[in-house]
């Protein structure tokens, strides 16, 4: 009777409230106002004071933050004189190139809107939402340019403007560059190319829009339920905020540490924790327009960055790249996780990867989504505890409700996570429907979004991720799996290089699914399939409760990756629906 007293009042205590994570944060911070203004804004007070420190690392190149300033200003400038006027959106089908940062902000300081494409989606994701947006102008890297020429008939363009790679390259690799790119392009009237574009503005100036509260900076996209993407209206409120919860963090950073941008532009995480936050904290951005996951340990041995943010297969390809054996890792600084959950076998693995190779801290896991400004949670420095993402940044209040409610948890117990704050999105675009389902009102009259991710918050302010409402698989009995328990178990054997969980059809009742097991191993540490797939299966056996246990474990060449990096869930469910356990 007096436990389930305790418990009772441990219930009524709300973590929303009480706030248990703000001790972290200096007093001074807690009370600080958030900058009121416009992202271009914020950048150019951020630079001031450091007009002549590096910002944009390219291929070799150093471009200084006043270098870069100067031309996003000429940027503007073009778009004024082709007629661009605040509220307008700007199509862009791009990858992260000096040009490209140079539209988002130059957009910005005219109070238009760049909605940032994914050059890989086919034609029909492409062209849904250039016409979402209305976009009379599209701004697209050359060797997307196919694409864009195939739909070109079924859209009302006024201009395509066309940046190449090699357009800020010098020397011998713009040359290479040229001569490696075979891509067609007819130049005209309304298909220009980048010099041509930024020529148009000599003679103009833009002048800088007025800022708005809660005014859109850029549109990134996500996953749809019809299968075409979400458009997700990031703030200038929102951007600069998780700008300035990374510098008020006691991040151990300073003015010109070198910053690894691996994460694509056209996602949140890119555009505004690979873009804006390290520009406007002074860090010198090395630009890595195709990222290629298994080349992460040559670049972080040609650049050493300071600091990077990855998905945590990254981090399982950089501790096995060869270039990581014997080389010292003390330059990193933070090296932080986030977008997908972190087992605690791989986490345990990167921790003695890091610490014997003298890097200063653990790996700094983080939690967010798209519709948050992508950054809500971190651990920092020694803020660490072991399988969590960290405590909410300064801005942000992160709390547990049980599902589909706005009913909410008290200290560690299970329940849907839900996020607050400067940070999240204003909408999905032309989607009220969608938006309402995420972004719902609460009684304390602040709107919340729903991650539709399990967790639980601890005493002291730490959250922990256990699974995803939508990823579960449920057992014909009603009973819920998650698959990150799975994955935990499978990976903590050192021949498993990645491990993705899907729910296949109960083939001997009603309803229901099983989990099954799809492994990526390292081929030189395996000389027997069958019998490795038992030992999975009987480790499995051993660390899981019977009903959590996978029907079976199949093994694959290579998982399929999202754009990302996340193992791509959907892709892995379709492959697999049909599969029969009972061979």
């Amino acid at each position: 009777m007096e436990e389930t007293k305790n418990m009772n009042q441990e219930t009524k205590r709300k973590p929303s409230v009480e706030k248990p994570w703000l001790k972290y944060y200096p007093k001074e911070s807690v009370e600080m106002e958030l900058p009121k203004c416009s992202i271009y804004s914020y950048l150019k007070e951020c630079s001031k004071n450091n007009m002549d420190d590096p910002a944009i690392h390219y291929y070799g190149r150093t471009m200084t933050a006043r270098e870069l300033l100067h031309k996003i200003d000429e940027t503007a400038n073009a778009f004024a004189a082709l007629g661009v006027k605040a509220g307008d959106i700007v199509a862009m089908v791009t990858v992260h190139v000096p040009e490209s940062i140079c539209v988002i902000y130059a957009l910005n300081k005219i109070g238009a809107i760049p909605t940032i494409i994914d050059p890989r989606y086919n034609l029909e994701g492409i062209e849904f939402m250039i016409k979402d947006g209305n976009a009379r102008f599209v701004f697209v890297i050359d060797l997307a340019f196919p694409k864009i020429k195939k739909i070109m008939q079924n859209l009302n363009f006024e201009k395509v403007i066309v940046e190449s790679a090699a357009d800020s390259l010098t020397g011998i690799k713009r040359f290479a560059y040229k001569l490696s790119n075979k891509t067609e392009i007819p130049y005209d009237d309304v298909v220009i190319k980048w010099r041509d574009f930024i020529a148009m503005g000599k003679g103009h100036c833009a002048a800088e829009a007025e800022y708005e509260e809660g005014s859109v900076a850029a549109i990134t996209s996500t996953s749809g339920t019809t299968g075409f993407p979400k458009g997700v209206m990031i703030t200038n409120d929102g951007m600069n905020a998780v700008s300035v919860n990374f510098s008020h963090a006691g991040l151990d950073y300073e003015r010109g540490h070198r910053f690894l941008d691996i994460m694509p532009i056209f996602s949140s995480y890119g555009v505004v924790c690979g873009i804006h936050m390290s520009l406007t904290m002074g860090l010198e951005t090395v630009l890595i327009p195709k990222f290629v996951p298994s080349t992460i340990g040559a670049l972080v041995k040609k650049y050493k960055p300071n600091h990077m943010l990855g998905v945590p297969s990254f981090y399982e390809m950089l501790m096995s790249s060869k270039e990581m054996r014997g080389f010292d890792l003390s330059f990193f600084r933070m090296l932080g996780s986030g977008g997908d959950t972190m087992n605690a076998a791989l986490e345990e693995k990167l921790t003695e990867f890091l610490e014997s190779h003298n890097a200063k801290y653990p790996i700094a896991q983080g939690y967010g989504m798209s519709e948050v400004s992508a950054a809500a949670s971190f651990c920092f420095n020694e803020m660490y505890k072991p399988r969590s993402v960290g405590i909410p940044s300064l801005t942000t209040t992160i709390s547990v409700f049980e599902p589909g409610t706005t009913n909410e948890l008290g200290y560690g117990q299970d329940g849907e996570l839900c996020i607050t704050g400067a940070s999240i999105m204003k909408g999905y675009y032309n989607n009220p429907e969608e938006t309402a389902k995420s972004k719902v009102l609460h009684p304390d009259g602040q709107y919340w979004i729903h991650s539709g991710d399990i967790g639980c918050i601890d005493e002291d302010g730490f959250v922990f991720i256990n699974g995803r409402v939508k990823h579960m698989v449920i057992r014909f009995d009603g009973h819920k799996i998650f698959p990150v328990q799975i994955q935990s178990v499978i990976a903590r054997d050192e021949r498993v290089s990645n491990c993705g969980v899907v729910g296949v059809a109960d083939r001997d009742h009603a309803q229901g699914d099983y989990p099954l097991a799809i492994v990526e191993y390292k081929k030189e540490m395996v000389s027997d399939e069958e019998a490795f797939r038992k030992e999975l299966m009987e480790l499995c056996d051993n660390s899981l409760e019977e009903r959590g246990r996978p029907i079976d474990v199949v093994f694959v060449e290579e998982l399929p990756l999202t754009a990302m990096g996340k193992i791509d869930v959907v892709a892995l469910s379709k492959e697999y629906k049909d599969y029969d356990y009972r061979r």
